[in-house]
């Protein structure tokens, strides 16, 4: 049943105008946004993987997820190693709505905490974190170092973050410049990064698969950019 609704939330996105649907993606609402949410959740699986993968998570940590979506890949994190706790946040209410939906039984055991909130101001004690990780979400955060600067405050000293984020090489292909994204070079992630507070700064290069179907504009090659809290 839950592959049937992923689907229809897909096809119902992919009907939508540009006009509509690309304004959505950075704080998706309503109807129409829970459709999105959908559609991120499919067409983002590859890269969510291969960035909790690169997060390398150990049995007893605690991960921030910054734009979590609808929280479809909970499940999956919280089995890459035991007892894991993981807190997610996101500025969409829409989304974090369903993604508690979703993963209520983890957030009544308190193994989860999923909260609306912007990256520039967290609700969170400094160091309450061992790991963190952003996918697909840094072209909408208001002030890039200043959103980095609180995932430092948040992480305890040697925490890891991961950042994914899709190249301008790859973004040229794709209809965001007229509604507001706001994508980064490898050379503007790594000094906000420093200017932040993080070192031991690694970025490579990731081509997702093709889909099955293929995606509209081929597969997309993103910076995984993987640092270390100093």
């Amino acid at each position: 049943m839950r592959e049937t609704t992923e689907l229809s939330g897909e096809v119902a996105a992919a009907n939508l105008e540009e006009s509509i649907l690309l304004p959505q993606l950075g704080c998706p609402a309503g109807k129409v946004g829970i459709a999105v949410g959908d559609m991120l959740e499919r067409s983002n699986r590859a890269v969510i993987a291969t960035s909790f993968d690169l997060l390398d998570l150990h049995a007893n940590e605690r991960v921030l997820e910054v734009g979590l979506g609808n929280g479809g890949h909970i499940a999956y994190v919280l089995g890459q190693a035991a007892r894991l706790r993981f807190t997610g946040i996101d500025l969409s209410p829409t989304m974090i709505a369903v993604a508690r939906c979703r993963n209520a039984a983890f957030v009544r055991d308190g193994q989860v905490r999923l909260e609306t909130a912007d990256v520039v101001a967290m609700p969170f004690a400094a160091a309450s974190f061992d790991k963190a990780v952003t996918i697909n979400s840094t072209y909408f955060w208001s002030d890039l170092t200043a959103g980095l600067a609180e995932i430092r405050r948040v992480l305890q000293v040697d925490g890891t973050l991961v950042i994914a984020a899709i190249t301008p090489e790859a973004a040229i292909e794709m209809p965001f410049a007229e509604y507001d994204f706001t994508v980064h070079d490898a050379a503007a992630l790594e000094a906000a990064c420093v200017a932040a507070g993080f070192d031991r700064i690694g970025i490579t290069r990731y081509v997702e698969p093709l889909g099955d179907p293929p995606q509209a504009y081929g597969p997309r090659e993103f910076y995984l950019l993987r640092a270390c809290a100093v």
